[in-house]
Order: structure tokens, then C-alpha cells, then sequence
């Protein structure tokens, strides 16, 4: 699957908020290495089907990034049984194409009042899943 097209669709959907995302996962791993300054690897980089963004959950985010990405021909695809449901923003109809989740770190405990899990955050117009963070630093790469 040649994923750049449907990266810089996703690219070009969150431009509006380039300063407030970070991709990543294998997708920063990937763009790192088109930098000329990154060290040359002889091994491939991690490849996923899907890209990660991850963003502060304390910080505002105007706008609606779910119509930006609708607007670019992605689909939000809902699951799971947390409230709200996580999401995929997926492009195309092929079973394991091309999608792009939101992460944000989790604030707390990660249960409820009511003894739920507090899995998910709804910002932006978009569904982030809430993630334990489990090291002092993480690669990303923030394009500007």
C-alpha cells in the first residue's frame, strides 16, 4: 500500500493545528529519517497502517478538527464501550487501509467516580484515547 498520499491528506486536514499536534509512532520514525541531519539506518522503519498524533489534553484546541477531516475524505469510525467511543478517522473502504487516532496523556487515575474507565476525551471536534505515560520522553515530530 502506497500510504504518502493519504499522509499528506491527513497533513494538509490538520494544518490549522500543526502547532498543537505530534505525530508519533512509526510515522515520526519515518519522517525523521527524511531529515538530512538524521543518521542514515541500514534497517527499514517501523511501518503501521495507522498514525498516531498525540496532543496536550490541558491545552485548548479551537476549531473542529473532525469536519477538517471529513472535509479531506475521511470517515470516523466509532468502537469499543468507552464514553465517548473510541475513533479512527479512516480513508478509503479497504480492510486495513489507511487511518490516523488521537492520543492525549491521561490525567489521573484512569477510572471515573462512577468506577468507569476514563479511556477517551472528546476535544476538537475529535476522540483521543487516553494514554498512561510510561516514559520521560517520547520521539515525535511536529511539522511546521
Amino acid at each position: 500500500m502506497n500510504d504518502l498520499e493519504p499522509f499528506a491528506r491527513l497533513v494538509q486536514a490538520l494544518d490549522p493545528w500543526r502547532q498543537q499536534l505530534v505525530f508519533i509512532g512509526g510515522w515520526a520514525h519515518r519522517l525523521h529519517r527524511l531529515d538530512a541531519r538524521a543518521n542514515q539506518l541500514e534497517h527499514q522503519p517501523v511501518f503501521t497502517r495507522d498514525t498516531d498524533l498525540a496532543f496536550a489534553n490541558k491545552e485548548g484546541i479551537e476549531g473542529d478538527i473532525k469536519s477538517a477531516l471529513i472535509g479531506h475524505g475521511f470517515q470516523e469510525a466509532l468502537g469499543g464501550d468507552h464514553t465517548p467511543p473510541v475513533a479512527h478517522y479512516t480513508l478509503g473502504q479497504e480492510e486495513g487501509g489507511f487511518y490516523a487516532e488521537f492520543l492525549t496523556p491521561l490525567a489521573g487515575s484512569g477510572i471515573k467516580r462512577g468506577g468507569k474507565p476514563d479511556a477517551t476525551l472528546a476535544k476538537g471536534g475529535i476522540v483521543a484515547q487516553q494514554i498512561q505515560a510510561t516514559c520521560q520522553h517520547a520521539f515525535g515530530i511536529v511539522l511546521s
